[in-house]
């Protein structure tokens, strides 16, 4: 899980510059004057509270900046992804440590004002360790929020201060999501789909929204994640399914599990090619009273909906094969098959599919008592000849997606199988070598 959400937040704070931007290279970052920063709060402070600067909005724009910059300056010129080298050019030398966080090793660098974590000699994530103001961005939304209610003309102004807030947010929320703070992570999420729904805003964060659901689920906070999630539902953000997963984990964490149960059933209704969702299906049944097949009139019930969807068919293939019921699982992805001849994963399946009630039979064979060699070659050939039928979808696949390696490697282990045939013999060889070479 943690993944898939990296890789998806990871397209978040790529959507546009992240207040932080790279210093050139070979430059050194000035220093961070926390005395500076303090002074510009306390000036601030100073102008809210004079009743003719209190009323103009400028005085509040300008205490929006002024926290975004107590908030960004300790980790300005940061940025994932900088290279070591760069790091080092533009801060210094600074004490290092190997670390270990999730089960993932890094090298964690304590500068005065932050800790970069990097791995494979690049930044990871970082965080602050000068704290300006904890609240900094709180107060800047505030700040910003203020001036908008006081001259909507500054729209302009006032968007471009939540925007600010939003990156940040979303910026510091990926690093300590990435220790493992979730709570904290949950917090900052949770700011930048405010930001983004401000009406200087002409965007809706639902996005952050559910990372916010999420990233409250690992800190235990389900009640709160599952308030989130809904409301992330409710704006039409589904994620493929994936939020249905978390609010099943969310409510059966609740112990309600009546509640857990229909969230998947509903979520595998309109997603039924998301294994996550089926698997925790499996799960639940596995723990709990009830009947596993009862997930097929769902899957089915979307078929009967959209008959010309082989999406459908491939979660209904999915289903049947997690059952353990594999020429059910084969008739119907030959149905998606049929409806894309072209498609990848369709042809992939229904190879992967065959393969494994070969596996099934061949297990069966083991476990058979043999009293003739003739007996055992009969009971052989029925086994390879159903191996023998995975060959032309996997083939059909390699000639599709040729990068894929998990498609050679299934055709190079077949092909050794029935390398007994000189046809197959020379296809291993060839699907071997390539296999070699990825």
């Amino acid at each position: 899980m943690k993944k898939l959400f990296l890789t998806a937040l990871a397209a978040v704070i790529m959507s546009g510059a992240a207040v932080a931007q790279m210093p050139p290279m070979g430059v050194t970052v000035a220093k961070v004057d926390v005395a500076k920063l303090r002074d510009a709060i306390a000036k601030s402070d100073g102008e809210i509270a004079d009743a003719k600067k209190n009323i103009k909005a400028a005085t509040w724009l300008k205490r929006g900046d002024v926290f975004i910059d107590a908030d960004a300056k300790p980790v300005n010129g940061l940025y994932m992804g900088m290279p070591e080298e760069i790091l080092k050019l533009s801060f210094g030398d600074a004490p290092t440590e190997e670390v270990v966080i999730g089960g993932s090793p890094y090298t964690l660098y304590n500068y005065d004002h932050f800790k970069a974590y990097t791995s494979n000699g690049v930044i990871d994530f970082y965080v602050p360790v000068t704290i300006v103001d904890a609240n900094a961005l709180d107060k800047a939304y505030d700040a910003f929020d203020k001036a908008y209610q006081l001259d909507a003309k500054q729209v302009k102004k006032v968007a471009t201060g939540m925007e600010n807030i939003r990156k940040k947010s979303i910026e510091d929320a990926g690093s300590y999501y990435s220790l493992q703070d979730y709570a904290t992570a949950a917090k900052d999420f949770r700011r930048a789909y405010k930001a983004s729904i401000h009406s200087s805003m002409d965007r809706i964060d639902t996005m952050s929204l559910y990372y916010a659901g999420m990233s409250s689920a690992l800190a235990g906070e389900y009640t709160t994640a599952i308030e989130d999630i809904d409301k992330a539902i409710a704006m039409g953000y589904e994620s493929d399914g994936d939020v249905y997963r978390m609010k099943f984990l969310s409510l059966y964490s609740l112990d309600r599990k009546e509640e857990s149960l229909e969230a998947l059933k509903l979520g595998l209704s309109k997603y039924p090619t998301n294994e996550d969702l089926i698997d925790m299906m499996m799960r639940y049944y596995a723990e709990n009273d009830g009947d596993p097949s009862s997930i097929i009139p769902l899957v089915q019930s979307a078929i009967d909906k959209n008959p010309s969807n082989p999406v459908l068919y491939q979660g209904l293939a999915r289903v049947y094969d997690k059952l353990g019921r594999s020429d059910e699982a084969i008739d119907a992805i030959k149905k998606a098959v049929a409806l894309t001849p072209d498609d990848f994963v369709s042809n992939y399946l229904e190879g992967l599919f065959i393969l494994k009630k070969g596996d099934v039979m061949n297990e069966e064979l083991g476990k058979m008592t043999i009293t003739s060699r003739a007996q055992y070659q009969t009971a052989l050939d029925a086994v390879n000849a159903v191996f023998a039928q995975a060959l032309a979808p996997l083939e059909k696949a390699y000639e599709l997606d040729p990068k894929e390696a998990s498609t050679v490697e299934l055709l190079k282990n077949l092909t050794f199988r029935l390398r007994d045939d000189q046809a197959m013999n020379a296809k291993y060889e060839k699907y071997n070598t390539l296999l070699q070479s990825m």
